[in-house]
């Protein structure tokens, strides 16, 4: 993950209502004065409004994505074969097309009627959402091929002869035409409905599966298995059909082309088929198509101002008024006596031209109370990490700067800071001490980004080095490893035997890559317990992320990729299939993650996708030289 990958950077007039909260903070410590504050604040806001005004349109009509439109369609009830996860699947992809921004039209059970309809609404919304849009089209359900044409099913429909087809059921072609009529620049259709034909019998037009379509000009045809063949419905222990259960799986992992979602699904589906299905499609696709876009693996190069990228004038002029923006307020704080002032700047822009001066300044401001910076302990008494990459160019030694005033504490730590460490506290093989403590940011990636704030806190070292944390709603191994807690976000309490072997695997280095095996044990707030077996694999490599506040802006890091699978089983008799996709960051010598990215699905359906990200950090054995406290 970037440094890019792990900011999330405030937007300026948002920064009143949490700057307020730390001026309170601040006067209540004694360190400055409400009224003097709240006068600066507002010459600021007075100062660079009007670039801030230019700023945010730039910024909106270069960052703000073309808008996403999809018809999805499951049918179940057919009088004469009805089918068991089609409506499922709809339900599945509707979530996992919402997820990545699409805004979702969803029909199950419709009859052809009702189909026609949909497709007319669908083609009306993707015109008036303008050529830069893209359209999708989901269907699960019946379909069959008659000469050559496709045709889907719609429920309720009467057919007792082939060439009743074309008047009873709904021309796949016709989804292709609306889509092509709409003059958007580009559309996706995908089409499981390659099962058996349950009207044909005998007639003598009628083939297996569907027939390949020659997909117009930036369009991509996707179904469940190849031309002319039949598709496995589904197989024990799904609730979806196999190619759908795969393909949301595929949608959900970021910085996949739909091409590339495509080639993971059908590896998916030919594996879990014993090759038997083999899902296929056609593109004449003339761009990239991400349902989440990329996220860059390394540190953004900035061009030159007198040498912008070509063919990116929105982002140069967004780029032009950010330096103006920035330019505007430090010429206004760069003299100030202020904290207040000099933080407002840094919240603005943490990475600015001129954040540097503006923490020299914080830290000349509080030079009467300054701790000098902790720094690490001696290189042989740390533990050894090997293939982490080396630091950026420049980058300064690893150190966790004291918070120069309340200001900054407060910034660090919020309204509920942790609890102060004891004189003499026990400390761990490992390097955990009672006290440390760590502030992470959660991004519910789900929930339109919904933001919160978790705080743990060492309070006990435990006899044979576990750790108690947070009043032993989490519960740690000797190095850190949670094998039992609370969920930070479903608040379902979790084990898992073994833990996660984060540490371990940080200290072996980029390159692993081997199967592992875990139990997991969860109990929600109804008594409900779920246990289940999960196995799968492995992997790290080399990566530099954003560090926490008061760190190196990038640290050398190790990330690690856990994908298991398994079958669950809940004490009311429910069976489900779990999909857990974890990544985390380990950026020694701190002991906990500096990042990690939770996404977790039952039976297809997203129970969790979040990002965490360490904002704070009290660790002890990295701030030996400081006085009690200032590492805060």
């Amino acid at each position: 993950m970037s440094a890019c990958a792990l900011e999330h950077p405030g937007r300026w007039p948002a920064a009143a209502a949490p700057l307020a909260g730390l001026l309170t903070r601040a006067v209540v410590a004694g360190r400055a004065a409400r009224a003097s504050a709240a006068l600066a604040l507002g010459g600021l806001l007075l100062a660079v409004a009007p670039l801030v005004t230019a700023q945010q349109a730039a910024r909106q009509s270069a960052a703000e994505p073309a808008r996403r439109i999809a018809l999805v369609v499951g049918n179940n009830g057919y009088d004469s074969a009805p089918l068991a996860n089609s409506i499922n699947d709809a339900h599945a992809m509707t979530q996992v097309l919402r997820e990545a921004g699409f805004a979702v039209m969803l029909h199950t059970d419709i009859d052809q009627r009702q189909f026609q309809l949909a497709l007319r609404e669908f083609g009306e919304r993707l015109k008036a959402a303008g050529s830069g849009s893209a359209g999708l089209f989901y269907y699960a359900g019946h379909g069959m091929q008659i000469k050559g044409r496709n045709f889907l099913i719609p429920v309720r429909s009467r057919i007792a002869h082939e060439d009743e087809v074309a008047y009873a059921a709904v021309d796949a072609q016709s989804v292709l035409d609306k889509m092509e009529s709409a003059g958007n620049g580009t559309n996706i259709v995908i089409l499981d409905a390659c099962r058996n034909n349950p009207f044909a019998r005998s007639w003598r037009s009628a083939q297996q599966g569907l027939a390949q379509m020659d997909a117009p000009v930036g369009t991509l045809i996707a179904y469940a298995t190849a031309p002319g063949s039949v598709a496995i419905d589904s197989l024990p222990g799904l609730r979806n059909g196999l190619y759908t259960t795969h393909l949301v799986e595929a949608i959900r992992q970021p910085g996949l082309k739909v091409e590339d979602v495509l080639k993971q699904t059908r590896n998916a589906v030919r594996r879990a088929s014993a090759q038997r299905q083999t899902p296929w499609e056609a593109s004449a696709l003339v761009g990239d198509f991400y349902f989440h876009p990329p996220r860059p693996m390394a540190a953004p190069s900035v061009p030159p101002a007198s040498a912008p990228a070509a063919g990116r004038p929105a982002v140069d002029a967004e780029a032009a008024v950010d330096a103006a923006v920035e330019a505007a307020l430090w010429d206004v704080v760069k003299d100030s006596h202020s904290s207040a002032e000099l933080y407002a700047y840094l919240q603005r822009f943490p990475n600015g031209r001129h954040a540097r001066q503006a923490r020299q300044r914080l830290v000349e401001l509080a030079a009467s109370d300054q701790a000098p910076a902790a720094t690490l302990p001696p290189p042989d008494a740390a533990p050894s990490f090997p293939g982490l990459p080396a630091a950026p160019t420049g980058a300064e030694p690893f150190v966790i700067r004291p918070a120069a005033d309340a200001v900054e504490y407060a910034a660090r730590w919020g309204l509920q800071p942790p609890a102060a460490r004891a004189p003499q506290p026990r400390r761990n093989a490992a390097g955990f001490a009672e006290g440390d403590a760590f502030r992470y940011r959660k991004t519910d990636l789900g929930a339109a980004g919904a933001v919160t704030d978790y705080l743990w806190q060492v309070q006990r070292v435990e006899p044979d080095g576990s750790l108690w944390v947070n009043d032993g709603r989490q519960r740690l191994d000797a190095l850190g490893q949670r094998h039992g807690g609370n969920d930070e976000h479903t608040g379902v309490w979790l084990e898992l035997s073994p833990p996660l072997p984060l540490l371990e695997l940080a200290r072996r280095g980029a390159g692993v890559e081997q199967g592992w095996r875990t139990t997991v044990r969860m109990r929600d707030a109804a008594g409900l317990v779920e246990e289940a077996a999960l196995r799968g694999t492995l992997r790290t490599s080399a990566e530099a992320v954003r560090g926490p506040r008061g760190t190196a802006d990038l640290l050398p890091a190790i990330r690690i990729e856990l994908a298991l699978t398994g079958t669950s089983r809940r004490n009311d008799g429910v069976v489900r299939v779990l999909n857990w996709v974890h990544t985390y960051w380990m950026a020694p010598p701190l002991l906990l993650p500096v990042a990690f990215k939770i996404y977790e699905a039952a039976d297809a359906l997203a129970r969790q996708n979040t990002l965490h990200e360490l904002i704070a950090i009290d660790q002890m054995s990295l701030a030996e030289a400081a006085p009690a406290g200032a590492g805060r």
